[in-house]
């Protein structure tokens, strides 16, 4: 019971398109047999039997469908199991028809009625045959759409799960890079201050754990992220202190947005990296807004040796902006400033 209920409900706008088309072929057969409008009858009952002879075949069209596909040993086309489908499903039915309908005729004794000459036998099967080849193509061409359907809402779960597990392996690739950079810093000051040195691991103990909880995740909120590449400018600070400045303007802070985490954290450790600054000629990083996004600019103070580097961190951003947004990071470069217009997600949260 369970199982036509379900039936039922999976497939109730495809039996409310039979049922219309069996009241369609009824009335257009009532108005061929008709000279006029007083000898037009319609039996109301007609349509139902013949809704149910539509829904007969559907279903046996779906059962015959779901055997075959069954078959694991069945390799052809699309084409041609569905040209397989039809065929058997329409002798299957035929076979199914007459021994039905001559059973019912032996039990109310109507054997010479329905299958008395060959003409009637003939013209019983083709009538069947014509009406399989309505309601059997129409239930084929449902039972395709509806596959097909099923097809894309899985290929499209593949996608999703495939972006997620490309998304978290970048992840995972740009954590150890906040982590060896770290380290690096505080092998310095170890050497350096032992004080400095201390406070520093405190700090950095803290944005790592952010880290670890939030590696796994799609995106983060913006004032997350702000919050956690703050905390790391402040880390820089200990060893670089008027060296480089980071400045988030309020507007930026009042974002109610999304994006991945460490995009920002990535742009800052960039621009302290890769440029020299001083207690002279400092860099000044700055965080502001701009339409559909946020930028990130930082003046440009080359090293005398340019510092090698294979731009992991910068790539992997932008893969992730790419598989999440379809929207990519846009990079502007010249001698004196380097930018980089970042997308937000769910702007309007």
């Amino acid at each position: 019971m369970k199982i036509k209920a379900n039936f039922l409900r999976e497939n109730r706008g495809f039996l409310i398109f039979l049922f219309f088309i069996s009241w369609l072929f009824i009335l257009k057969n009532q108005l061929r047999v008709s000279y006029s409008w007083k000898s037009f009858t319609f039996h109301s009952d007609a349509p139902f039997w013949f809704f149910f002879q539509a829904v007969f075949i559907f279903s046996w069209v779906s059962f015959v469908k779901k055997r075959v596909n069954n078959n694991a040993t069945l390799q052809v086309s699309l084409f041609k199991k569905y040209l397989l489908f039809f065929s058997a499903s329409l002798l299957s039915y035929l076979v199914l028809a007459n021994v039905l309908g001559l059973l019912i005729s032996l039990i109310f004794d109507t054997y010479s009625r329905n299958f008395g000459s060959l003409y009637l036998l003939i013209y019983k099967n083709l009538s069947s045959v014509v009406d399989f080849m309505i309601f059997g193509s129409f239930s084929l061409v449902y039972l395709y759409f509806k596959e097909n359907k099923q097809f894309q809402k899985k290929l499209n779960e593949y996608e999703i799960s495939k972006v997620k597990s490309e998304v978290i392996q970048l992840r995972t690739q740009l954590n150890p890079h906040f982590l060896f950079n770290n380290l690096n810093v505080l092998d310095y000051l170890i050497e350096e201050d032992k004080n400095k040195a201390s406070a520093f691991l405190n700090h950095f103990s803290e944005l790592y754990r952010y880290s670890l909880v939030n590696s796994d995740k799609e995106t983060v909120s913006l004032q997350d992220e702000l919050y956690f590449s703050e905390g790391y400018f402040e880390l820089m600070k200990v060893k670089y202190d008027g060296y480089y400045f980071l400045k988030v303007d309020e507007e930026v802070k009042r974002l109610k947005a999304a994006l991945p985490p460490f995009c920002i954290q990535v742009l800052v450790e960039n621009a302290i990296t890769h440029n020299r600054g001083s207690s002279e000629k400092p860099i000044y990083i700055k965080i502001k807004v701009i339409e559909d996004g946020i930028k990130i600019i930082n003046n440009k103070i080359a090293f005398n040796h340019k510092i090698k580097g294979n731009g992991v961190a910068l790539k992997n951003m932008m893969k992730q902006f790419k598989l999440l947004t379809k929207k990519p990071i846009i990079i502007k470069e010249n001698a004196e400033y380097f930018e980089v217009k970042v997308p937000l997600i769910n702007l309007n949260l």
